[in-house]
């Protein structure tokens, strides 16, 4: 996205209790430590587990690492870094900063928790960075044959299936989606050669995600009266072939881990003081065709106008950030997701009027204990701990502030 206003939440993370002195995060056990699932709404972030070395600047029992784009006093683009703990310190990483070559990135995002890409959309650069991610440091390590080009088309938005086979790179300006199949052990990309791929009923291709089984992607257009894009994906190099185009008033989309649902809101992220329709919408998908369509009761009521969600890995909650009717940033709201029928239900205490009220974007990390949002200010990180049985969300850990978190990402 090309945000109006760089705001960003994020999503940390899934917990590396390590129990051998010096191994690193991968080669040792590990264990969520999100909510104690007692329905009490406690849990989260504590300071159990053992250590698994002293990480070589992280401190304790590393949570979650979360990578964000700053500048250097040059004026230089780097990607910087924080680590969230299981004590709950939430501090910025020594090992980071790492130079890039592009300047303007709007998104980025990890793979299988070991490889960070990123696109960059400067004037005759339109490419993805890639690195390693060391979890013993939090250090970045340039891949091989990065940057790697794009055939044609801005680098705007990246996002990758969940199996972590392929990398999906649209660009909001022209509608084209380039595909990378993604080597598994060194991170590297391989373009597929018929990228970009495109329709006539695709413009921009700035909402970008792919359903839970990994066969189906789906394309919001900027504006909720520009229909959304489908496509099937070659489960052997990743190849788009369109499913159709589908005129259900949303322009923010976002699929549930399972497969079944997709949901999405009228207002994109980035154009937030925009946003008047209350509602989230949610729709079923067809296994077979991948054409989504809406289930009963959508769409949902809203007490803010949503510009963004984040779904519960789990798939049973959804979490809304938008503004209400003056365009100021709204309280958090808190819904139940019926993995059946896919209806909506607000949790009790929603709207979370407890927690931080400038809340524009969240991200969960993969055990669905905690998630990582940015605020209005762009400039400041909070840590919202969701509890995975009732949905109940507190707010105990220090914010961290940091010079810009905008775009970010997060991995355990």
């Amino acid at each position: 996205m090309t945000p109006k206003f760089r705001a960003l939440c994020l999503v940390p993370v899934f917990v590396a209790a390590l129990f051998l002195s010096g191994c690193s995060k991968f080669s040792c056990p590990t264990t969520h430590l999100g909510s104690s699932g007692s329905g009490s709404g406690k849990g989260g972030i504590n300071a159990g587990g053992s250590l698994c070395g002293s990480g070589g600047g992280i401190s304790g029992s590393e949570a979650a690492l979360v990578y964000f784009q700053n500048f250097d006093n040059t004026g230089a683009s780097v990607i910087d870094g924080a680590v969230l703990t299981t004590s709950g310190q939430f501090t910025q990483l020594t090992a980071t900063p790492v130079t890039t070559t592009g300047q303007h990135t709007d998104d980025m995002t990890i793979v299988g928790g070991k490889f960070l890409y990123v696109p960059f959309s400067d004037t005759n650069t339109n490419t993805v960075e890639a690195f390693s991610i060391d979890h013993t440091t939090g250090a970045l390590t340039p891949i091989a044959g990065s940057p790697f080009a794009l055939p044609a088309g801005t680098a705007d938005t990246a996002v990758a299936d969940p199996q972590g086979r392929f990398l999906f790179v649209g660009s909001e300006g022209s509608g084209l989606i380039s595909v990378f199949q993604i080597d598994a052990t060194t991170g590297a990309l391989t373009l597929n050669l018929a990228s970009p791929f495109t329709s006539f009923n695709l413009f921009f291709a700035d909402s970008v995600t792919v359903d839970g089984t990994g066969n189906f992607l789906y394309v919001g257009q900027l504006d909720p009266t520009i229909p959304l894009d489908a496509f099937s994906i070659d489960q052997n190099n990743g190849a788009l072939s369109e499913i159709g185009a589908f005129d259900l008033g949303v322009a923010q989309l976002h699929a549930d881990p399972s497969g079944k649902f997709l949901l999405g809101v009228a207002e994109i992220q980035d154009a937030f003081p925009s946003a008047t329709d209350q509602h989230i919408y949610v729709f079923a998908i067809d296994s077979l065709t991948g054409a989504p369509s809406p289930v009963a009761g959508s769409p949902f009521a809203t007490t803010s106008a949503p510009f963004d969600f984040a779904i519960s890995p789990n798939g049973e909650f959804v979490y809304v950030v938008g503004n209400d009717t003056s365009g100021s940033i709204a309280a958090v709201e808190g819904y139940q997701l019926d993995t059946t029928t896919g209806a909506l239900t607000a949790l009790p205490g929603s709207p979370f009027t407890t927690l931080p009220t400038d809340l524009v974007q969240c991200k969960f990390e993969q055990g669905g204990g905690e998630m990582v949002c940015t605020s209005e200010s762009w400039n400041n990180f909070s840590v919202l701990t969701t509890n995975p049985s009732t949905g109940a969300v507190t707010n105990t850990v220090p914010d961290l502030s940091v010079p810009l978190s905008f775009p970010f990402t997060v991995t355990d």
